[in-house]
């Protein structure tokens, strides 16, 4: 699906990361230094975020949003739609932006929607907050996007332990002149390549369900963990992102080399130098900022584009930017944004 906006603007860009972590190098015992070190190596990741007992991907991106709301000097009054999205709600009842709503002090007359993505899901709620004001229902919306996957990690699973981490993010997006392109596409087929089998309605949780198994690669998890077929999701993505950036560049009309930053999901460093060197891109070009955080699912857009914004900012590299998730559904998304007056704060540490 192709959308084409020209009434919504991003004013500003904040995410929260947990300030605790764990170092993956501590994890040696556990798993064994040389595949830790390999591990290391191949994804960039060195540390990754975990939020404290108790904190939800609601309480990182409130954080972030109240810090951005601060220094933009907006009045939560003034809001008048909010968007959550994350695969970690705080409960299966009531949706978490009703509870944000309440927290961050937004009118009852504020429209709020859940959307249930993860690593492609930064689109996805850009897109969702473009709809609502282009529609002409409200003017200014507030996008909250996250997860706290490390919840849903078992400890014995090195596939996804030493990659996925905590992160929250918030964008304002509001009513004003500026253009913007959207691709969004969708295949449920390869829908068990990234998945927690149980705990929904088609498998509720049960003893049989929470019993930890060690799997053919030696990982251990239970069905109420998460399962991942990291070769699969690889051939996913070098299958689908390049043909489906060059369409959205085409649509915009943008050649290849006039785009100063592609904003990608932030997955892990071998993927992304994977997916550059396919798609014929400069380094400068797509930035990579996993090494300290992790996976951050559909934060690690924001969370990057907060991480290297002063850089990016200085090289004059946010006029045309390209943002791309990937991941569980199986979905893909890519927008086509203007930046260059968008504020962007530096990660907060919660």
């Amino acid at each position: 699906m192709k959308s084409h906006f020209t009434n919504s603007v991003i004013k500003g860009i904040a995410a929260s990361i947990p300030i605790g972590g764990v170092d993956l190098s501590s994890l040696s015992t556990l798993y064994g230094a040389d595949e830790v070190k390999k591990i290391i190596a191949s994804t960039g990741i060195e540390q990754v975020r975990v939020a404290k007992e108790g904190h939800c991907a609601s309480d990182l991106c409130a954080a972030a949003a109240e810090e951005l709301l601060a220094k933009l000097e907006v009045n939560p009054s003034t809001i008048d739609g909010i968007v959550f999205v994350s695969q970690t709600p705080d409960y299966k009842m009531p949706a978490t932006s009703v509870l944000l709503q309440h927290r961050l002090r937004l009118p009852t007359a504020a429209v709020a929607f859940d959307i249930n993505y993860g690593c492609s899901g930064y689109v996805y709620g850009l897109y969702q907050a473009s709809m609502m004001i282009e529609a002409g229902g409200c003017e200014r919306v507030l996008v909250c996007v996250g997860d706290t996957s490390t919840k849903l990690v078992h400890p014995g699973d090195r596939s996804v332990r030493m990659v996925f981490g905590d992160g929250g993010s918030a964008t304002l997006v509001e009513k004003g002149e500026s253009i913007s392109n959207f691709i969004l596409k969708t295949d449920g087929s390869g829908a068990e390549s990234l998945i927690i089998p149980a705990g929904g309605s088609r498998k509720p949780y049960s003893e049989e369900t929470s019993i930890p198994i060690e799997a053919e690669d030696g990982n251990i998890r239970s069905e109420e963990t998460i399962r991942m077929n990291g070769m699969e999701i690889m051939s996913f993505v070098l299958r689908e992102i390049p043909p489906m950036i060059n369409e959205l560049l085409d649509v915009t009309c943008w050649k290849k080399d006039e785009v100063g930053t592609y904003a990608l999901h932030q997955a892990n460093k071998f993927m992304l130098e994977y997916l550059r060197k396919k798609m014929k891109l400069p380094k400068h070009a797509v930035p990579i900022a996993v090494s300290t955080v992790g996976n951050t699912g559909p934060a690690s857009i924001p969370l990057m584009l907060s991480i290297k914004q002063q850089e990016l900012f200085e090289r004059d590299r946010l006029q045309k930017v390209i943002c791309c998730g990937f991941g569980v559904g199986l979905s893909w998304a890519a927008c086509s944004v203007d930046l260059s007056s968008t504020l962007i704060l530096d990660p907060i540490e919660l």
